[in-house]
């Protein structure tokens, strides 16, 4: 292998997925396909398992390659969108005319904002600890001997075997095309895809290209969203101490492969970005932080992109240094971390029923969503359910204000502010209902839309039982995972009602569901009186306090805990991403002065602009409520200006507010740092800032690259800092 050549390449290799030269070899896409439509309708009724099987074998077997020249990594297969027009077949669409009734009753909830669910294939975490173990070829081995095993085998159990089996040898072959095609390029590549087509990795090569090679295989190829590669330090730390130690690689090789291997992901351009995990304590309860940990996040910084991104568990005992490191590449513009709080997390999913022993060794799925590693089949994305609707609906006899469809149930007559604040929970309690009654319902019929042998074999107690993943009980724990939205909207517009109606007797109860039916129309000054009240979240306000965590605790203890139809329960997570602005186009006006159609708040930020207090303020407002009850994941937003984070001074203030902020039981935060005459200027001359990054919610984004609502609500957010 030539090192030192990286830097030359790193333009074409960002480019590589553009433009691809296939093979001569294998079936153009449109005649693979047809091919493999024909192979999987043999097969969808009888058993999806076999039919996604066949499906892959044929795709990996009969599909163009191409060969990079630049890279050292090849994992290419002329197959896009193919499984996406097959899941599109299989998916949720199929059961609509059985289901009319529940699928109607959920469009409508998604039409009028008030909630969305759906099915989910594509929030899973892969068993990345039993591939490096056992490479394709020991998992392989492992399906044929739990099913020699069995001394009797139901259909079913024969057909999940017989479709693992297929998905493995298929895996298998074409890691070998690779290798005897890459053989006249890149003899080394061609030797590493050799040794891994069947065994473990024996060194940092081989274990990055494996991880390439599965990720394409399964992400870009198979058609099921792979939402982490797992804990990089852990997975990876004993290749590359080995590989120093024996004098196989340098250190500044071993970085120039993560140089190729951070940048072949980067270009993939994986919707949402790629996550991956580093730092934080492992099942015994030791920190993992480790020099890989450091080199990741040194090498990362280094490339200027922001996918993969990256989740950094903190412990009381990572090091200040690997944390002020990470800072310090946030403070300078590369903002795709987030930091989560180990004793929250690891808490968070004790109370969803996994040990702690487990729950110890916990990576986050997607966003922010923590799963137990291996043992969890988490499904963290089924739905969200807007808190700000919920006001809405209990001002118009749980109706759309702007439709008049029924999209919650009639509270009754309005006289005082609990009665307003109970038909608030009313409604919210008919919403997430209906949320997880669609869900469950999609669930239970999981096994006939969908399957994923390649992902089931690497699982334990799905190759043990011989079922799918997406069966009942296939893994050891089977749940859902939902977002709650608008925690600080709803919070605002509860202590407005009961501020200018009940305490001050501005206007009645019924005025005032007029004003908001009519968007504020001809109450302009009590809008402005609405929107400036001192009781707002994000301010260290006692009332808005106490009113945010009543209502916290209120849908966590109605939602935590439910029984789903895969043999697990229900968790509420509590960020809204980007539906903030999707779901708040949707919603009337509220009485926190906010006007029909424009975003509600996002994720645990209080309503932009309104948090004037300063960052102690809106922090110590979050913590009032007790976020290990969202064991789906919860994040605070901050933006901080240039000015207060510069110097030593500064990465030590922005090192004394994280850990302020988990000390007080955060979850998890994430940040931007702007000048907003920047954003400003970026607003008006996008050229001239086409790489400015922003964290938006659990992805980066280029700023000139956001909607105008999305930017303005940037610029106010670095104005109000």
């Amino acid at each position: 292998m030539i090192f030192g050549t990286f830097w030359d390449k790193k333009e074409k290799l960002e480019k590589e997925y553009e433009n691809v030269k296939w093979s001569d070899t294998g079936l153009p896409r449109d005649e693979l396909l047809a091919k493999v439509e024909k192979h999987f309708e043999e097969y969808r009724y009888s058993s999806m398992p076999k039919a996604r099987a066949q499906a892959l074998k044929i795709m990996l077997e009969e599909g163009r390659i191409s060969v990079d020249e630049n890279g050292i990594f090849h994992d290419k297969l002329d197959s896009l969108k193919i499984f996406a027009h097959l899941n599109w077949i299989s998916g949720e669409y199929s059961l609509r005319d059985e289901f009319s009734d529940a699928f109607e009753e959920r469009d409508l909830g998604q039409k009028y904002g008030s909630f969305t669910a759906n099915v989910d294939f594509g929030h899973n975490s892969p068993n990345t600890k039993a591939l490096f173990e056992l490479g394709f070829g020991g998992l392989l081995e492992r399906v044929r001997n739990e099913k020699d095993k069995k001394a009797e085998l139901s259909e079913k159990q024969k057909d999940f075997y017989d479709a693992c089996e297929t998905a493995l040898l298929a895996v298998i072959t074409y890691v070998k095309r690779y290798a005897k095609a890459a053989a006249s390029i890149d003899a080394d590549a061609a030797q590493c895809l050799e040794n891994i087509s069947e065994n473990p990795p024996c060194n940092t090569y081989e274990a990055l290209a494996l991880l390439v090679i599965y990720f394409a295989v399964h992400d870009q190829i198979a058609g099921s969203r792979i939402r982490t590669l797992g804990r990089m330090d852990v997975l990876l730390y004993d290749y590359y101490k080995n590989d120093i130690e024996r004098g196989r690689f340098t250190k500044e090789q071993i970085k120039e492969l993560y140089c190729y291997f951070l940048t072949k992901l980067w270009a993939m351009k994986v919707p949402y970005d790629l996550p991956m995990m580093i730092g934080g304590l492992d099942s015994d309860k030791n920190e993992v932080t480790n020099e890989l940990s450091y080199l990741i996040v040194e090498v990362y910084n280094s490339l200027n992109i922001h996918s993969p991104k990256i989740h950094v568990r903190v412990s009381e005992k990572t090091p200040e240094s690997f944390v002020k490191l990470v800072l310090s590449c946030i403070r300078g513009g590369n903002s795709s971390f987030v930091f989560v709080n180990d004793d929250v997390a690891v808490e968070s999913l004790k109370k969803a029923g996994i040990p702690e022993k487990e729950a110890l060794d916990y990576i986050l799925i997607g966003c922010y969503e923590p799963a137990a590693w291996a043992t969890e089949m988490p499904c963290t994305g089924v739905g969200t359910v807007n808190l700000v609707k919920a006001v809405e609906l209990a001002m118009n006899g749980g109706r759309d204000m702007a439709s008049g469809e029924k999209l919650g149930v009639d509270t009754g007559e309005i006289s005082s502010f609990e009665d307003f604040k109970k038909a608030v929970m009313t409604q919210i309690t008919c919403i997430c209902d209906k949320l997880m009654s669609f869900v469950s319902l999609m669930e239970r019929n999981y096994p006939r839309i969908y399957a994923d042998p390649l992902l089931s074999a690497m699982y334990d107690k799905s190759v043990a039982d011989g079922i799918d993943l997406y069966e009942k009980d296939s893994a050891k724990y089977n749940n859902s995972g939902f977002q709650i939205m608008g925690i600080a909207t709803l919070t605002d517009a509860l202590c407005a009602v009961k501020k200018v109606v009940f305490d001050e007797k501005r206007i009645s109860f019924d005025e005032l569901c007029t004003l908001m039916k009519n968007n504020w129309q001809g109450g302009e000054k009590l809008r402005l009186i609405c929107s400036n009240l001192k009781e707002k979240y994000g301010n260290g306000n006692p009332v808005a306090d106490s009113m945010a965590k009543e209502m916290a605790e209120f849908v966590s203890s109605y939602t935590l805990g439910r029984e789903n139809g895969r043999g697990g329960i229900f968790k509420p997570g509590f960020f809204s991403i980007d539906r903030c602005y999707k779901s708040g186009a949707k919603t009337a006006a509220t009485p926190d002065g906010r006007c029909a159609g424009d975003p509600f708040s996002k994720n645990l930020c209080a309503a932009v602009g309104k948090d004037k207090n300063g960052i102690t303020s809106l922090i110590n407002s979050v913590a009032q409520m007790e976020l290990s009850s969202f064991p789906n994941g919860s994040v605070l937003d901050v933006v901080l200006h240039p000015s207060a984070v510069s110097g030593d001074d500064g990465l030590c203030g922005m090192y004394s507010l994280l850990k302020s902020y988990f000390e007080k039981g955060g979850f998890a935060l994430h940040g931007n740092v702007f000048d907003p005459s920047i954003l400003r200027e970026a607003q008006k001359l996008p050229e001239k800032y086409s790489t400015l990054q922003v964290r938006v919610c659990g992805w980066n984004a280029y700023f000139v690259n956001l909607s105008k609502a999305e930017q303005d609500d940037f610029i106010k957010q670095a104005e109000n800092c």
